[in-house]
């Protein structure tokens, strides 16, 4: 069964590869865009995680606003709103939540009911190509768009909240990466940040060959570019997680921006909590330890925190989670009263 169950995925694959790289283009060209611009994605029923927070005592709302991607300018953001408020004290304070590559903000409800019973509100954004915002799924032609994303999300929360509350940004491997971005191209538009296994440096058990790399360069200058080559598979029980190799202009986009970023490090001042595991194999903790060293952060605004034996997916690592989330919750209620 399960030869035959891996040749119809792999064919389901083949398919889906040749509608995105030939076909979706051309009909876009003569104007006959997708009328599911998720490409399915948005239609796809909760998880049970999700679900939880959608029901009482949880208040939750959803939202999409409009944001132009990848050259279209009918695409669309979809972010959640999280809150408890039966908790004892609620907070001023908004987390903005964001995930990394392959994933999508609705996942983070999977744990995030700590936070909330701290009585914070949690905003959950699905970067566009993800989750239940337009795009093809995790296709980025440049990362500075995921950033304007997450800018527009903040900005569009601030329009809508009755009173200024802090805000502070939350986020982990390429979620961490565009959180640190963010910090450096607007850091008047939040209070502070937490990262986790930030993508700074990709280790070399992840990295594709130079052949691929090679290769990348020259297919991304055509569509092409959305071909998935590298592997980078994630979450194949979950169709909301990508589940397929990585692509072209998506591998190349963070590639790029890791580079820009790391030679920006020294212009963030903002405060913070990195963490990272110690046997990540994914990212390199040595990142977070240059972005500790080279962030402008006053010395007692900025801490790093490092876990022996756990690796790259922290808050789901049996032997360290509980550690890890209680050490951000602390950090997020001390930067609270100080903020």
């Amino acid at each position: 069964m399960e030869p035959l169950l891996n040749f119809l995925y792999s064919l389901e694959n083949t398919g889906n590869t040749f509608y995105n790289c030939f076909v979706e283009p051309i009909l876009r060209l003569i104007n006959l865009p997708p009328k599911d611009l998720t490409f399915g994605r948005e239609s796809l029923p909760l998880r049970f995680y999700e679900e939880i927070l959608h029901s009482e005592p949880y208040v939750h709302t959803e939202r999409k606003i409009p944001f132009p991607f990848n050259g279209a300018t009918d695409s669309f953001i979809y972010y959640q709103t999280w809150f408890l408020p039966t908790t004892k004290f609620q907070r001023n304070t908004d987390i903005f939540f964001v995930h990394g590559l392959n994933e999508y903000g609705g996942r983070f409800s999977e744990i995030c009911t700590p936070y909330l019973e701290q009585g914070f509100r949690i905003i959950g954004l699905d970067l566009p190509g993800f989750g239940r915002s337009s795009g093809l799924h995790a296709h980025i032609n440049d990362c500075n768009d995921l950033i304007e994303a997450v800018h527009e999300v903040i900005n569009h929360v601030k329009n809508l909240n009755d009173k200024k509350r802090k805000v502070i940004l939350y986020g982990g491997s390429m979620g961490g990466m565009i959180v640190l971005s963010y910090a450096i191209k607007y850091p008047d538009n939040f209070d502070a940040f937490s990262v986790y296994c930030p993508f700074i440096y990709l280790s070399s058990a992840s990295r594709p060959s130079k052949f691929i790399e090679i290769l990348a360069r020259i297919l991304i200058k055509t569509p092409l570019g959305r071909i998935p080559i590298a592997v980078a598979h994630s979450g194949k029980s979950n169709p909301l997680n990508y589940r397929g190799n990585l692509r072209c202009s998506t591998g190349l986009a963070i590639k790029v921006h890791a580079e820009w970023l790391r030679l920006n490090l020294e212009n963030i001042s903002k405060p913070f909590l990195v963490q990272h595991g110690l046997c990540d194999r994914v990212t390199r903790f040595e990142g977070s330890k240059e972005l500790f060293d080279k962030a402008q952060t006053l010395e007692n605004q900025k801490q790093i925190l490092l876990y022996e034996d756990c690796e790259h997916d922290m808050f789901r690592d049996k032997g360290s989670k509980e550690k890890v989330v209680e050490d951000v919750i602390n950090w997020l209620i001390s930067m609270d009263m100080k903020l």
